[in-house]
């Protein structure tokens, strides 16, 4: 059986890891509203389903790459390396 104080060290682990996980996720401001201009630039003259995908990728390729959104550094929606995929 494992012990009471190995299980509390997992657990804590495991809490560790989330709390990064959700730091790190904190840092990168993809939301579609902080990237309607990148959405627009990119996504010029799609419309329906098309659109949609268009903008999953860009703000896919914001939370996946080193573009961003809040005009720090590479714009997500500019087609570079970080955008292609």
């Amino acid at each position: 059986m494992i012990g009471k104080g190995a299980v509390g060290t997992v657990v804590a682990a495991l809490l560790g890891v989330g709390l990064l996980a959700s730091v790190a996720m904190a840092t990168r401001p993809c939301k579609p509203s902080l990237c309607a201009d990148e959405i627009a630039t990119a996504c010029d003259g799609e419309t329906g389903a098309a659109f949609r995908a268009c903008k999953r990728s860009v703000l896919g390729n914001c939370r996946k790459t080193t573009c961003t959104c809040d005009g720090s550094g590479t714009a997500c929606g500019s087609p570079s390396g970080a955008f292609l995929e």
